[in-house]
């Protein structure tokens, strides 16, 4: 639960394709939540949804997680997309994100998914770095309504070439 604590003692009430580990005090409450998202037909999510961790190999250190949603809901259409990523506040800006959105990418790829939908606030300037980083196209940007409140955001594909 390091990771998790590190979001939020950096003031941080989300922690990104995490699949709600923020809502967890439980490491194994969390861990039946993940493992209940891997179903194709879940109650959680709605999608089939594997989460991956990243990790530091010196220390062996969680740095990051990313989740890839195995197709897409109408929630998730306007709000999530096929991917949630998060890296912990000390060690960003190290080119985690990159990798891990790279890796999942093949990842799309071997399960044959088109293409994929990725979005980010619109004041999200590291996702969006990320995200161009590793082929994003930008589609549109709008105005949502997300979990109660208004935001502006912003959505962008990666073509997935070898389907």
């Amino acid at each position: 639960m390091l990771f998790r604590n590190s979001f939020i003692e950096a003031g941080e009430n989300s922690i990104n394709g995490s699949r709600g580990l923020h809502h967890f005090e439980d490491y194994n409450e969390w861990i039946k939540r993940v493992k209940e998202c891997e179903r194709p037909e879940n109650d959680v999510l709605g999608v089939q949804a594997s989460l991956y961790m990243a990790m530091q190999r010196n220390d062996r250190k969680i740095v990051g997680c990313i989740e890839l949603r195995h197709t897409l809901n109408e929630e998730l259409k306007i709000a999530g997309g096929h991917i949630g990523f998060s890296v912990v506040p000390e060690e960003r800006r190290k080119g985690y994100a990159s990798e891990m959105l790279r890796q999942i990418i093949e990842t799309a790829e071997s399960l044959r998914i088109p293409a994929l939908l990725l979005t980010c606030d619109a004041d999200n300037i590291a996702s969006e770095r990320t995200i161009l980083k590793c082929g994003g196209i930008l589609e549109k940007e709008g105005s949502v309504q997300y979990h109660g409140e208004k935001k502006a955001c912003k959505y962008y594909w990666i073509p997935l070439y070898s389907n």
